[in-house]
C-alpha cells in the first residue's frame, strides 16, 4: 500500500451483520461504543444491510443478521462526527422511490453530509413476495426507482407515472447536504451492474465470491472469484465510464469479501492482510468493506479497535 499517501479507505459492517449476532450487539450502549470506537481508530464508514422480511429458511441457512438501516445509521450519525454512513446495500425496489429519496436526504442532512447510498437489486424471492413485489420485475423496478430518486433529489416538482405510483406535482424535502445527492454506489458484479455504475453512479461495489458457487447462486450475482477477474471488471468499468462521457475516476471502486469476517479471538496475520490490501490498491480499489463478528458486543468492539490499530494505522504510515 502507498505508505505516506492515504488512499485506501475502510468500511466496517456492524456486527449485527454476523449470522451469529446476538441482540446485545444491537443495544443502545453497544452500538454507541462500537461506532465511536470505529471512528476513533480510523475506520472511514460504518454499514448496515437491508433485509426487511428475510425468510426463516434463509436465516437458518446462515443468512446475515439484519436491522433497519435507516434507524441504525441515523443512530450512528447522532453519536459520531466523522464516520460516513453506508447502506450495504439498500434495495430501492422494496420501497416507494419518493420515500427512499426522502429517507436518504434526511439522513444526509442530519449527519452533515455523511451518507453513502449503496444500492442493489435484491435477490430473495420470498422477501419480494412478502413486500408485495414481483421478484421477476426487480431489475426493471430498480431502474425505475433509481431514475425517480435521482430526479427527486434535484429538488424539482415532479409529475410522473410509475409501475406502482402516480405522482402529481410533488417535491421531496429536505434537500441533502451532498449535491446533487448522496453518492450512489451500485452493487453488482455483472455487466448489468457495471453499466449502471458507469452511466450515473459515484461508486461501484464489487463482491468477491472466492469460489463459492452456492453464494453466487443465492445472491444471483456473477462470479468474482479472483483478483484477475476483479482486474478485468475494473478495466471494463473504467472503459464504460469513459464511453458514457464521464471521467474514469468519477466512479469509486469498492470491494467486499476480500478478507474473512474479522474476529479478534481468531486473530489475523498483519503482514498478509497488508499485502492483500496492497494488491487491491494496485488494481485501483479505493475502499475495502469488511464484516465484523457480532455474537458478543465487547468482542465486536475490540475487533474493530484492534484492526484499526494494527491494519488501518499501518496502511497509512
Amino acid at each position: 500500500m502507498s505508505r505516506g499517501c492515504v488512499a485506501m479507505k475502510f468500511v466496517i459492517q456492524h456486527g449485527v451483520g454476523d449470522p451469529a449476532w446476538t441482540p446485545a450487539v444491537l443495544s443502545q450502549r453497544a452500538v454507541t461504543g462500537f461506532a465511536r470506537a470505529a471512528e476513533d481508530v480510523g475506520w472511514d464508514a460504518i454499514a448496515f444491510t437491508d433485509h426487511p422480511a428475510p425468510s426463516d429458511r434463509w436465516i437458518a441457512a446462515g443468512g446475515e443478521g439484519v436491522c433497519d438501516p435507516f434507524s441504525a445509521l441515523g443512530f450512528c450519525a447522532a453519536v459520531t462526527e466523522r464516520l460516513q454512513l453506508m447502506t450495504l446495500v439498500l434495495v430501492p425496489a422494496f420501497r416507494n422511490p419518493f420515500l427512499v429519496a426522502q429517507q436518504l436526504s434526511t439522513l444526509d442532512a442530519l449527519s452533515d453530509g455523511r451518507v453513502i447510498a449503496g444500492v442493489g437489486t435484491g435477490y430473495l424471492s420470498s422477501e419480494f413476495h412478502a413486500l408485495g413485489i414481483d421478484p421477476k420485475k426487480r431489475l426493471a423496478v430498480f431502474d425505475e426507482n433509481m431514475a425517480v430518486m435521482r430526479e427527486a433529489w434535484r429538488g424539482a416538482t415532479m409529475t410522473v407515472d410509475g409501475s406502482s405510483f402516480s405522482a402529481r406535482g410533488v417535491t421531496v424535502l429536505p434537500m441533502s447536504i451532498q449535491r446533487p445527492h448522496p453518492p450512489v454506489w451500485i452493487h453488482g458484479n455483472s455487466p448489468w451492474g457495471l453499466k449502471r455504475a458507469a452511466l450515473y453512479a459515484q461508486g461501484w461495489l464489487g463482491m468477491m465470491t472466492n469460489g463459492n458457487e452456492t453464494q453466487v447462486r443465492t445472491v444471483r450475482t456473477t462470479a468474482l472469484h479472483d483478483f484477475e477477474t476483479l482486474q478485468r471488471r475494473v478495466e471494463e468499468l473504467r472503459i464504460a465510464t469513459v464511453d458514457a462521457g464521464r471521467n474514469a475516476a468519477d466512479v469509486e471502486i469498492s470491494v467486499a469479501g476480500t478478507l474473512p469476517m474479522l474476529d479478534v479471538r481468531k486473530g489475523w496475520n498483519v503482514d498478509a492482510y497488508l499485502a492483500e490490501l496492497d494488491r487491491l490498491e494496485a488494481l485501483g480499489v479505493g475502499w475495502v468493506i469488511l464484516n465484523c463478528c457480532g455474537d458478543d458486543p465487547t468482542v465486536s468492539q475490540e475487533t474493530a479497535v484492534r484492526f484499526g490499530e494494527e491494519i488501518i494505522a499501518a496502511s497509512r504510515r
